[in-house]
């Protein structure tokens, strides 16, 4: 088992996971992670689901015709 993972998002590092404990701290890589920084998940799977939700956030407002 690894300490720390790379996340990537459409083949980018949008963040790296640091073990803490038994969970894992974000750090990210891109400003469009920078919301997920410090947030401590409890598994890989849950940080990159979180990753892949915040990527689509501006999409789905440019496709709404926001920012």
């Amino acid at each position: 088992m690894f300490d720390n993972y790379i996340i990537e998002i459409d083949d980018k590092a949008a963040g790296i996971l640091v073990r803490t404990g038994r969970a894992f701290a974000f750090h990210a890589l891109e400003r469009t992670f920078a919301a997920l920084e410090g947030v401590v998940f409890p598994d890989v799977v849950a940080a990159e689901r979180a990753a892949r939700k915040v990527r689509r956030q501006p999409m789905l407002k440019a496709a709404l015709g926001g920012a």
